[in-house]
């Protein structure tokens, strides 16, 4: 079901991001998609309601029109008005990330994520950024992430593949090796 989803919401995320570009606002759309996503994900209830299916559209787009009231392009507005209509509400996460994927290709930009055991110093991730985007040969749009279970180093993930500096890596690869004998 989820890759249906995503499916779908990458058919609405390229037409909106054409209609975006044509009129100059892509990274408006981009930015606003995320603030909504945020404020829908930010109440379980809100969730719900926008995605039952015995409200009406109309009383989900009213609803939606005075918490986004004036704070959306026309583009953005129109977007959510027809998911509303077609009952498709629930694709508006798929489809920020679906856009945020073609508008990053077309800007030649890479999304990477690095996660590290313990945070990282301002200059040493701005170090790694920049030594990643001469390598790459591209802009890098790098999310930084702590997360203690890796006990010391960083995972790093570029599309699809993951180079693991970690410790806890290197210890499962060891436990892995020690099986195997």
């Amino acid at each position: 079901m989820n890759t249906e989803l995503q499916g779908i919401a990458a058919q609405y995320s390229e037409a909106v991001l054409e209609l975006a570009q044509a009129a100059g606002q892509d990274e408006v759309v981009l930015t606003e998609l995320n603030a909504v996503n945020q404020v829908i994900a930010s109440d379980k209830d809100m969730t719900i309601v926008l995605c039952h299916p015995s409200i009406s559209a109309e009383d989900k787009k009213k609803f939606l029109a005075s918490l986004f009231q004036g704070k959306l392009s026309d583009l953005t507005d129109k977007l959510i008005n027809l998911l509303a209509d077609k009952r498709r509400l629930e694709l508006l996460p798929f489809i920020e990330s679906s856009y945020r994927s073609l508008l990053n290709k077309r800007k030649n930009i890479l999304s990477a994520s690095l996660r590290c055991s313990e945070p990282l110093a301002d200059s040493s991730i701005a170090n790694i950024k920049a030594q990643l985007t001469e390598h790459l040969g591209k802009k890098l749009e790098l999310e930084v992430k702590v997360d203690p279970s890796l006990i010391g180093g960083v995972v790093l993930k570029i599309g699809d593949q993951v180079i693991d500096g970690s410790l806890k890596g290197k210890l499962k690869s060891i436990e892995k090796a020690l099986m195997s004998v």
